[in-house]
């Protein structure tokens, strides 16, 4: 019984530093590593592919800008406003968009 006991106190103990560690990750991936939220990076990624700068965008002719950007923008915003429910950021693809 006493055995027992102190086997479950030491597993416990064990564990202890792993349960400290889950939560204070838990809080990080709130503020995110950098102190950015992870849905302003969306945010931003979104925008950036509205407006044809992501970086596979851009691979093939940097460090000049595609000749084609506005096109890739144009048609883009052309899908998503024709599919509403394709945009996550409504507020982002009418201010993109509407230029």
């Amino acid at each position: 019984m006493k055995r027992t006991f102190a086997l479950c106190l030491f597993s416990l103990a064990a564990a202890l530093p792993a349960f400290t560690s889950l939560s204070a990750h838990a809080a990080a991936e709130v503020a995110g590593r950098h102190g950015v939220a992870p849905i302003q990076v969306k945010a931003q990624l979104y925008r950036a592919w509205l407006n044809g700068t992501t970086a596979a965008d851009e691979k093939d002719s940097y460090p000049s800008a595609p000749s084609d950007r506005a096109e890739v923008s144009a048609s883009r915003c052309s899908y998503v406003m024709s599919h509403p429910g394709a945009s996550e950021f409504p507020a982002i693809t009418r201010s993109v968009c509407t230029q």
